[in-house]
C-alpha cells in the first residue's frame, strides 16, 4: 500500500489489516451492555451503563460537570470498565463549540503521552516474539545515534532513565509546524544534543527518548512505526477507533482543540494565551496548529476513552503479553544508585489510596488524558478532553473509585 495513500486515508489502514490476516475487528462495545440514548444538555448522544452502578454513575455526572465549569472545559470523555465489562461511556460537552457538535463516545481525541504505554505495547510483542532485547544498546538498532560515554538501552529510554532532555519551551517540540513520514526524522532533531545526565543516573521524564525507543521499535519490527501499531496493537486488540494523528487526512468524530487565556507559561501553551489580566479561567480559543507527527511514539494518536480502557484491559493478566514481559511492563526501575523511580516500561506504577495503579496521563495541544489499571480489582478507568491543560488533578482517581463502593 502506498504510504501517501495510506496516510491520506486512515481507513486504508484498517482494510490493509484485514488483507494480512489480523483477527477480525467488532465494533467496540459489540459484547457490552446496550447503550442507552441520554439526552444531555448538548443533544442526545450515547453511552453505556450497568444499573447496578447507577449511583456511581450519577454521582460521576455530577463531577465531571463540576469539573468542567470550574475549568471551562469544552468537552469531556469517560469510560470505566470492570472485569472486562464496559460499565459507563459517555461523553459531555462540545467537540466543536463554534458548529454546536456535541461529545459522544466515538470522539476522538488526542493522546497525549498516554501513547507511550500503547507503544511500549508493540515492543513487548516483539520482544515475546524475540525480534527486540529489552537490554539492547541504542546503536544495536538506531546505528547513527551518537555514542555516549554509558550506552543506553531500550529497558533505560523505556524507565525514563534515559538521560534525554523532555521538551523545551519555546520551541518547535510541542508546536511541531513540520509533516514528519519516518520517526527516525524526529530523532536527527535532537541526537546531537547533550545528555542531561549519566544514563541510568537520573530519572528525567523524555518524550524525546521514548520517540529514540520508538525508532528502536521500528527496526525490530522491520516496518514504518504506525503500520507496527496497527499491526500488533490496535488491530489485534479492537482498538477501533485509534488511529495516528494526521493532520491531513479526514478522520470521523475527531475533536477540534481549545485553549485558554490566564494559562501559566509553560511548554504546553503558546505565549499568547498565558494571560492578559483576564482573571479567573480566562477566553476560550481555538488551540494553535500542532502537527504531532513528529511524536507517534510518545504522544502522537487520536483515541478514544473506549479505546484506551481496551488497551487497559490487556494489562490485567497475561494472555496479550507473557505473563513474564506483562510482569517486566509494571516492575519499577530503580537508578544506578538504587533509587525507586515509580515508573516501570512507559507505566507509572505505585500505590494510591491503598490500590495498585499501572496509570499514564497525557499532555497535548488541545486535550489531556489519563489511564489507570487497578490490577487487583479488574478495573480499568480513562478520561479525555479537549482542552490544552485541563489540569485533571485527581478527579480521574476519584471518579474510578465510586465504582468500588
Amino acid at each position: 500500500m502506498p504510504a501517501l495513500y495510506a496516510r491520506r486515508n486512515p481507513a486504508a489502514w484498517f482494510a490493509a489489516a484485514a488483507l494480512i490476516g489480523l483477527p477480525a475487528i467488532a465494533t467496540a462495545q459489540a459484547t457490552q451492555p446496550l447503550p442507552l440514548a441520554h439526552a444531555g444538555p448538548y443533544g442526545t448522544h450515547v453511552e453505556a451503563t450497568v444499573p447496578a452502578y447507577g449511583d456511581a454513575i450519577v454521582e460521576g455526572r455530577r463531577l465531571v460537570a463540576e469539573f468542567m465549569t470550574k475549568r471551562g472545559v469544552p468537552g469531556a470523555s469517560v469510560s470505566m470498565s470492570v472485569n472486562g465489562r464496559l460499565i459507563w461511556s459517555e461523553g459531555f460537552g462540545l467537540a466543536d463549540v463554534e458548529q454546536g457538535v456535541a461529545v459522544t463516545p466515538s470522539t476522538r481525541f488526542r493522546s497525549g503521552s498516554t501513547a507511550k504505554p500503547m507503544s511500549m505495547a508493540a515492543a513487548a510483542v516483539l520482544h515475546d516474539q524475540g525480534k527486540l532485547n529489552f537490554d539492547a544498546v541504542v546503536q544495536d538498532l538506531v546505528p547513527d545515534f551518537p555514542v555516549h560515554s554509558r550506552p543506553i538501552t531500550f529497558r533505560m529510554l523505556a524507565g525514563m532513565l534515559g538521560g534525554l532532555r523532555h521538551y523545551r519551551i519555546g520551541t518547535d517540540d510541542f508546536f511541531n509546524p513540520t509533516q514528519y513520514d519516518n520517526v527516525l526524522q524526529y530523532v536527527e532533531t535532537f541526537k546531537n544534543d547533550p545528555l542531561i545526565a549519566e544514563p541510568g543516573a537520573t530519572y528525567s521524564y523524555s518524550s524525546p527518548g521514548t520517540n529514540l525507543q520508538g525508532a528502536m521499535t521500528q527496526a525490530a519490527g522491520g516496518k514504518p512505526f504506525p503500520v507496527l501499531m496497527q499491526e500488533l496493537v490496535f488491530g489485534p486488540l479492537g482498538m477501533v477507533s485509534t488511529t495516528p494523528d494526521w493532520n491531513d487526512a479526514i478522520i470521523p468524530n475527531r475533536t477540534r482543540y481549545y485553549e485558554r487565556t490566564s494559562g501559566r507559561p509553560t511548554y504546553r501553551i503558546r505565549e499568547t494565551s498565558w494571560g492578559q489580566g483576564e482573571g479567573g479561567r480566562g477566553v476560550l480559543l481555538n488551540a494553535p496548529y500542532a502537527d504531532n507527527t513528529n511524536k507517534f511514539p510518545s504522544g502522537g494518536y487520536l483515541t478514544t476513552p473506549n479505546d484506551m480502557v481496551t488497551f487497559g484491559n490487556a494489562m490485567l493478566a497475561p494472555g496479550f503479553y507473557s505473563a513474564a514481559t506483562l510482569n517486566e511492563l509494571v516492575t519499577e526501575q530503580h537508578t544506578s544508585d538504587g533509587k525507586p523511580t515509580g515508573y516501570g516500561m512507559n507505566w507509572s506504577v505505585g500505590v494510591k489510596n491503598g490500590e495498585r495503579t499501572y496509570s499514564h496521563g497525557g499532555s497535548s495541544v488541545g486535550g489531556n488524558s489519563m489511564l489507570i489499571v487497578y490490577p487487583d480489582r479488574k478495573a480499568v478507568f480513562a478520561m479525555q478532553t479537549n482542552l490544552t491543560d485541563s489540569d485533571l488533578g485527581e478527579l480521574p482517581d476519584q471518579l474510578a473509585r465510586l465504582f468500588f463502593k
